[in-house]
């Protein structure tokens, strides 16, 4: 072959090799892309990831994330994202939970789950070590020299913490300290301001109340220790609350578990509406 021909095909092949090697996401401007198992986790990597990150919830509004099924679209999705954040291998997202193990990109176990109940984020306190663990995520995936996720992470905690003091503070003194609930999914809840559950139907969020429970649900009315009973913002959870509360007297109350994204507000604003409903359930008022 003619050495001219040779000179040619260096700067081309050269150029094809650049062009088909993997660049840093920070460095070339290309906006991350992060898929989150839930709504919460989504919020976390929003607030933490800012304006250039690509953020893919899994489950979907109004739907329960036990319960997700994901399409070919949520699967490539996965396997291709820079960051993959959920809760681990605990059998609360079955589906999810398999495909992570297709995932290319950085995967995150956004927390420590203890016990049946994933629903750890509904603690603030145990919510803001997920977001320091999501910041743990993005470093790993991006150098992010400015400290920008460090930073807008300290600033969610100090939400956090400021929503946490609230709950402390308004719930402190309330005459009741037993919520009665659809679905077992408010333990973590409960635990951080000491506050007792009494569950329905157990941890499944379809599952129906059982005799036992109703029993008991009215001997603690009886006894005035439960003035409401509180339930998943769900069809099935408002029809069994409402079924419950009229034939016990008493109020049936939303009690957000943010595993979806709500029809308005964010994880604060609905945490703040669920410490309202709290409120008026255990008579703090």
């Amino acid at each position: 072959m003619p050495r001219s021909a040779i000179r040619r095909i260096g700067p081309l092949a050269l150029w094809l090799v650049t062009a088909l090697l993997p660049s840093c996401n920070s460095a070339a401007g290309n906006s991350l892309t992060v898929v989150a198992s839930f709504y919460s986790l989504a919020f976390a990597a929003e607030q933490v990831g800012g304006a250039g990150v690509e953020v893919i919830d899994l489950t979907p509004p109004g739907s329960e994330a036990h319960d997700v099924e994901l399409s070919f679209e949520d699967r490539t999705a996965l396997e291709s994202a820079d960051l993959v954040l959920y809760l681990g291998d605990i059998g609360f997202q079955p589906q999810i939970e398999q495909a992570v193990r297709d995932a290319t990109g950085e995967v995150v176990v956004a927390a420590t789950v203890e016990g049946d109940d994933p629903h750890v984020w509904l603690d603030p306190v145990a919510f803001a070590e997920m977001v320091e663990r999501v910041a743990d995520g993005y470093a790993r995936v991006d150098a992010d020299p400015a400290g920008q996720y460090r930073s807008r992470a300290e600033t969610l905690r100090a939400r956090l913490e400021a929503l946490d003091e609230r709950y402390r503070a308004t719930l402190a003194d309330c005459p009741l300290n037993t919520i009665l609930v659809t679905h077992d999914a408010f333990g973590y809840l409960a635990g951080r301001y000491g506050l007792e559950q009494t569950g329905l139907a157990g941890i499944s969020p379809e599952g129906e109340p059982t005799r036992n429970s109703l029993v008991q649900a009215e001997a603690l009315v009886r006894e005035g220790k439960i003035d409401a009973v509180f339930y998943e913002e769900t069809e099935e959870g408002r029809r069994i609350a409402e079924t419950v509360g009229e034939d016990l007297g008493i109020p049936a109350l939303p009690l957000a578990t943010l595993e979806s994204r709500p029809p308005e507000g964010d994880y604060l604003s609905v945490m703040e509406s669920n410490l309202d409903s709290l409120v008026g359930g255990l008579g703090c008022e």
